[in-house]
């Protein structure tokens, strides 16, 4: 079941200018971006679909790693590192981005949010590597 945390932190994001979504499928709870605006002259697309997803115990659990349309890559035709495997989910084949913000600090939903999330997959995403 979806926390009513987990959607008013959905509707913030939406009063942001985000368009998300969330799904419930088991125990997971997906959180579908369309039309996430990447960094200018990273990727070899402008925006793609993000896909996250938590579990039903949120916000006690938090998120590990992140999926984009399974065509991103560099604007060189690299593939970003950690960004190798291709998984499906929700009907749908995505690249993952192996990256754990939470190896060095453990979630804390004290101080860890949906919107804290985000911030730090745009600031993954600027790296570009």
């Amino acid at each position: 079941m979806i926390s009513q945390e987990l959607k008013e932190e959905l509707n913030s994001l939406r009063e942001r200018g985000f368009q998300c979504e969330a799904t419930e499928e088991g125990s997971r709870i997906f959180i579908f971006f369309k039309d996430f605006l990447l960094p200018e002259n990273v990727y070899n697309v402008d925006k793609t679909d993000l896909l996250i997803y938590t579990s039903n115990l949120y916000p006690n659990c938090g998120f590990d790693m992140f999926w984009v349309d399974e065509k991103l890559t560099l604007k060189d035709g690299a593939i970003p590192r950690n960004g190798d495997s291709i998984e499906p989910y929700l009907g749908k084949k995505w690249r993952r981005f192996s990256y754990h913000p939470y190896n060095a600090k453990s979630w804390n939903p004290s101080e860890d949010n949906l919107g804290s999330y985000v911030e730090y997959i745009q600031q993954r995403l600027r790296r570009g590597d």
